[in-house]
């Protein structure tokens, strides 16, 4: 096989391995069908949320289906976010000097639910936005499916965001939760919710202390004690906004997830993702090689960039608030998804350390 049969080879077996990947992206059902009588508690793990916190607890209040309580886990904040949070009537919990062994936000997220007294625990990241029927929407499908966990519709404000464009797409992608068989390998951890008797029945989030990516990891623990749960993807209902201090915020939290959920990704989906971000990469690069020597092959490489373009932009709409020049202009978010890639393995083969909401994080091997 030539050079050039083995790379067009994989130019095609991408756009198959786009389809594969996110063949149905899942979306929450609509909540018209929400068990009223559902007693839940909301627990929010926050640290230094005093700009993000309000605009949810807000939200909290507007919702059709209302929580029994409100409980915010002020996990050692430096700001706000516990006077804020006593302000919209919360219950708040001071946490003060983490044990050893634990990573943080599973600190916060045990303390909240072992204060919590509903029969549905809904874990919320402080960044999260709920329409006023988001909150019935996840308890419909709790009702339906037991345990679920969301992945929020990202809406962006920034340029900067721009950059999470092929993130949020792997990050979908590799959970195989739009399959054509949803897999639902691991949770998303801004949006989770399962019963209080599942929850006590694996031991809650003491048993994912020391893991880094722990959404991940309490997937694997439900899963090896045989609780089923589906993951969705949110829309206008379920939404929050990625990072908003800037670039950096967004570089330090994606190498904290990238390599570590790579290393459990099964073989045969890390080779379809493989595949997807190879093709990806192959048409802008023989593009370009192509226009600097003057090849006949440049409008069949242009015609496969523009089928990129379309086939990023008609999924990332899907999951996110993107702009078409995003995806038009992919090559940039897609070098920056690869530079963190590369920088987050490499913390993780030489045992370094990200730094995370103030606390240097040693990343999982």
């Amino acid at each position: 096989m030539t050079f050039f049969s083995v790379e067009f080879a994989i130019l095609i077996l991408g756009f198959f391995a786009a389809a594969v990947l996110f063949w149905r992206i899942p979306h929450l059902p609509r909540g018209a069908n929400a068990p009223q009588d559902l007693r839940i508690s909301v627990v929010i793990p926050a640290r230094n949320e005093a700009a993000t916190l309000p605009l949810l607890l807000e939200d909290l209040r507007r919702q059709t289906l209302r929580p029994i309580e409100i409980i915010v886990a002020n996990d050692d904040s430096e700001d706000e976010t516990e006077r804020l949070a006593q302000s919209f009537g919360a219950t708040v919990l001071s946490l003060h000097r983490k044990p050893a062994g634990w990573v943080g936000k599973s600190w916060a997220c045990q303390q909240g639910a072992q204060a919590a007294t509903g029969d549905l625990l809904v874990f919320l990241d402080a960044d999260v936005r709920l329409a006023p029927d988001g909150l019935s929407r996840i308890a419909e499908a709790f009702a339906i499916h037991g345990a679920v966990s969301v992945q929020p519709y990202h809406v962006t404000h920034k340029g900067y965001e721009q950059f999470s464009l092929i993130f949020n797409l792997i990050q979908v992608g590799a959970n195989g939760a739009a399959l054509p068989k949803p897999i639902d390998l691991g949770l998303y951890g801004p949006v989770i919710a399962l019963s209080r008797a599942d929850y006590d029945a694996i031991g809650g989030h003491e048993r994912v202390k020391a893991s880094v990516v722990e959404d991940m990891a309490l997937a694997a623990v439900l899963r090896r004690a045989r609780i089923p749960f589906r993951l969705f993807v949110g829309d206008a209902s379920v939404s929050f906004r990625m990072y908003p201090g800037g670039f950096r915020s967004l570089w330090q939290g994606f190498t904290k997830n990238l390599a570590t959920g790579a290393a459990k990704t099964p073989a045969w989906l890390f080779l379809l993702i493989v595949l997807f971000i190879a093709s990806c990469a192959s048409a802008p690069l023989h593009l370009f090689l192509s226009l600097a020597r003057g090849e006949p092959l440049v409008l069949l490489y242009a015609a496969l960039y523009a089928l990129w373009a379309a086939v990023l932009f008609c999924i990332g709409r899907r999951i996110g608030r993107y702009s078409p020049l995003a995806a038009l202009f992919y090559p940039l978010p897609l070098t920056v998804f690869l530079l963190v890639f590369l920088h987050s393995a490499a913390i993780r083969l030489f045992r370094g350390k990200v730094k995370w909401k103030g606390r240097a994080i040693e990343l999982e091997r």
